[in-house]
């Protein structure tokens, strides 16, 4: 027993003097093993892989433009030589995608500069085609991937604390937006941003546009919730924004506001084959939309009235103004204010590029000036309420950067800003009551992914106080 207690004091006593006597580390000269240096390695060495593996990955994506064909996409996105011929082969032969149209999408996906799958998405469709090679080029397996296989939904919680941006770039953006987990490669970085901006976009511009102003109404300690919609790419291990199906705003000083999806028939002007369109709705079934919204552009400010007799600052005379001006930066995004059909879409003199757009109820609007139109639309495209149509320009008579609007009842000019124009229909009879039965259910699921906070709806009463 004594000769064991000798021992370990001996063992102690080594390891003392040698942490007290022992000459500090030095990289260069070589020196002790520390536990931090090792560590600190390791996620050195950690986030070079990341790097590494991030730079293995590469996805280009090609769209149908005018004109365009299957095999300008495949010549676009890199595929050529045998791998094009069996390419074209597969989606034209064996999976009958015989023609492309505009807004149609082809990705290429190489891992280490090898082409391991191709996918192709129509425009209208509900999946996408995929191919995918094997290591030696050849293709392997092909098929129709319906989108619910990519598709997913996530529950989001943001704590406002200065900005909404700022929200949703701290807690808001998917761990595996990237397939290292990690911002690494500039693709990274861009993807990252245009998740947050189509995250912010969604919120700000098409669900709370008419609720809550977002240069005044945020403060902190405000809290939003979100169910959205992601897509996942299992080839690439990449996620990207899909669509926010609901949320909720909770203010810090009391109230709370939804958006809260359902399924409704589809009603002229919508294009025949429109079975059903999703819209959003309070608690308690009253539309969140009115039928247009205040202006084409975002954040606009109004640099020319709509006027009986208005200077024209290019032709120099008095002339009516049949219409309003809203100035904006070069390229800024142009919505339609509301659901409709396109009737025109092109150059018409003094307008420049310009777009026309039916309504319900005898209205038409007309976004002029436009620097550029979006893609995948044309003359019968059927658009909904914030959808982008076209991007602010100066063409025509113009001396800068804005969008000209006007608005039409029956053929005849009204003025936007002062138009009485009838609100969008709450839910009423059978559709309210399908509504809240769908709704509970929606707030059940929501709430268990929430961990069991979630503001609940109060019909009537909307209350920012959670059961």
């Amino acid at each position: 027993m004594r000769s064991k207690t000798l021992v370990v004091m001996l063992f102690v006593a080594a390891v003392g003097a040698t942490l007290l006597f022992r000459r500090p580390y030095n990289g260069e000269a070589g020196g002790s093993w520390t536990f931090r240096r090792y560590m600190d390695g390791l996620a050195d060495f950690r986030d070079s892989v990341s790097a590494v593996l991030a730079d293995t990955l590469e996805v280009r994506t090609a769209c149908v433009g005018e004109g365009g064909t299957l095999g300008g996409l495949l010549f676009k996105t890199g595929v050529e030589g045998s791998r094009y011929l069996d390419c074209c082969d597969i989606f034209m032969d064996s999976l009958g995608w015989t023609s492309v149209r505009v807004g149609d999408t082809l990705e290429s996906v190489y891992t280490r500069g090898r082409l391991s799958r191709v996918l192709g998405r129509p425009r209208n469709g509900r999946g996408c085609y995929s191919i995918d090679f094997d290591s030696t080029g050849t293709p392997v397996g092909w098929g129709w991937v319906p989108e619910e296989n990519y598709r997913r939904l996530r529950a989001v919680v943001l704590e406002v604390e200065s900005t909404v941006w700022e929200s949703i770039a701290g807690n808001g953006v998917p761990g595996d937006l990237t397939p290292t987990g990690r911002v690494v490669t500039a693709r990274d970085s861009v993807r990252r941003v245009a998740y947050i901006k189509n995250f912010e976009n969604n919120l700000a511009n098409k669900l709370f546009v008419y609720d809550i102003d977002f240069y005044y109404d945020v403060r902190p300690g405000d809290s939003i919730w979100v169910l959205l919609e992601e897509i996942r790419y299992p080839a690439s291990n990449e996620t990207s924004f899909g669509r926010i199906i609901a949320a909720k705003y909770v203010f810090s000083l009391g109230g709370m506001t939804e958006a809260l999806p359902f399924f409704h028939a589809a009603e002229p002007p919508a294009p025949s084959g429109t079975v059903v369109l999703l819209d959003y709705y309070h608690g308690n079934g009253a539309s969140l939309r009115t039928m247009f919204l205040k202006m084409p552009v975002p954040f606009g400010r109004i640099s020319s009235p709509y006027s009986d007799a208005r200077m024209h600052p290019v032709l120099g005379y008095t002339r009516v103004h049949r219409g309003i001006d809203y100035a904006a930066p070069m390229g800024t995004e142009i919505y339609a204010v509301g659901d409709g059909v396109i009737t025109f879409r092109g150059w018409s003199g003094g307008y420049g590029n310009i777009v026309r757009i039916r309504h319900a109820n005898g209205y038409e609007t007309g976004y002029g000036h436009m620097s550029r139109f979006a893609r995948g639309q044309e003359v019968g495209t059927h658009v909904r309420q914030g959808d982008v149509i076209g991007y602010v320009g100066s063409t025509g008579l113009s001396t800068g950067p804005h969008v000209h609007f006007e608005m039409k009842k029956n053929g005849a000019y009204v003025n936007p800003s002062s138009e009485i124009v009838p609100p969008a229909d709450p839910l009423e009879g059978e559709e309210l009551e399908l509504f809240l039965a769908q709704l509970s259910v929606l707030e059940e699921i929501w709430n268990r992914m929430t961990g069991g906070n979630l503001p609940m709806s109060r019909g009537e009463e909307v209350s920012a106080e959670g059961e």
